[in-house]
């Protein structure tokens, strides 16, 4: 997909979840028939992505709400919205049409425990901002002093933190959904936050993949 095509379908994501959350199931199907359209025009090479990011995605804000770390404005089904799931896999994959390119990775059973726990600490800690914070910081150095994350993705990272961050704040403020503790509305941990859940994800949804082939010395 080509990297205007990926922004455009993120832009419209992120309109349509400004302007229509009020309507989850008219939202459910926007949604739905937009990503539909957006993994038709790659062929439907990213619906297994899609759908691993959906699943895994979906599950961890689920529980994220459900232990009170934030709350959507209208979820009258499950503790988030219908759209939800759909959105998680959308914006993992065109991130990574967006800005990964040739950085491949290769799944890891870490990254399933990473993927959960993140969303175990935020969803017990959310009232202690600043913590919240500073361990984000401290797994972030961690993990790439562990090489878990390559040092070429550091850009994707922050580009995936600059959009993620950018998405929710302008949902925030249209009242989509709201943070249960927040100094400025949106979280300080936040970028933090679409950083790891990003390069994280990128690793979950290639479950059941062969690791990328290591060239041989001449």
């Amino acid at each position: 997909m080509k990297r205007e095509i990926a922004v455009g379908f993120f832009v419209l994501g992120t309109m349509l979840m400004m302007f229509f959350y009020q309507n989850e199931l008219l939202l459910f199907g926007l949604m739905a028939a937009g990503t539909t359209v957006a993994l038709a025009l790659d062929k439907w090479k990213n619906l297994k992505y899609f759908f691993i990011a959906m699943v895994v995605g979906g599950i961890c804000e689920n529980i994220a709400v459900f232990l009170g770390a934030w709350d959507y404005a209208n979820a009258n089904y499950l503790f988030t919205p219908l759209w939800l799931p759909i959105g998680w896999g959308l914006s993992v994959v065109l991130l990574e049409e967006l800005f990964a390119g040739n950085s491949s990775v290769s799944f890891s059973k870490t990254s399933v425990v990473l993927a959960f726990g993140g969303t175990l600490c935020v969803g017990f800690s959310y009232p202690d901002e600043l913590g919240i914070l500073l361990s984000f910081m401290l797994i972030t150095v961690i993990l790439f002093a562990l090489n878990f994350y390559k040092r070429q993705e550091f850009i994707i990272g922050f580009c995936a933190a600059f959009f993620g961050t950018a998405m929710e704040f302008v949902c925030i403020s249209t009242g989509a959904w709201t943070y249960s503790f927040a100094w400025f509305g949106t979280p300080l941990w936040l970028p933090l936050c679409w950083f790891n859940a990003f390069l994280i994800m990128r690793r979950v949804i290639r479950f059941g993949e062969m690791p990328p082939a290591i060239p041989k010395a001449i």
